[in-house]
């Protein structure tokens, strides 16, 4: 993966961490049903994405496999880790359901991710195969 991937994922964690840390987390105050669990869907989907693309655009070198189950490993284990850091914060919870939000909103980002690389690549291909 290229530097500035490294660079945009790290300081992504680094705001998660951050909001993670508050009592009262900014947009804590939006509330409706399943408000808390749209947020962790989208926000891990967001690093699971920011990791696919990184690991897309990479030099050759990584595996079919490590491209596809990567973003969902890393985005789902921070969510993991992040639960378990909510612990320790005064007025946050550890929620299972929070850290299954985020293995689902992981698992849909990447998906979207590898149906935009697959038709991306498709048209790019066309175009070749119709300049030849």
């Amino acid at each position: 993966m290229r530097r500035p991937y490294y660079l945009a994922i790290a300081l992504y964690c680094t705001f998660l961490f951050w909001m993670s840390h508050q009592s009262r987390p900014p947009g804590s105050q939006i509330d409706f049903e399943g408000a808390d669990k749209m947020a962790h869907f989208i926000v891990y989907g967001i690093l699971a994405a920011l990791v696919s693309v990184g690991l897309h655009r990479a030099p050759k070198g990584n595996s079919a496999l490590v491209r596809l189950y990567a973003p969902i490993l890393f985005a789902t284990l921070y969510g993991i880790s992040d639960e378990i850091h909510q612990y320790f914060v005064p007025g946050r919870t550890f929620s299972i359901l929070d850290m299954v939000a985020d293995g689902i909103g992981a698992i849909t980002a990447q998906s979207l991710c590898l149906y935009f690389f697959k038709r991306t690549q498709a048209s790019s291909q066309t175009k070749e195969e119709g300049t030849g």
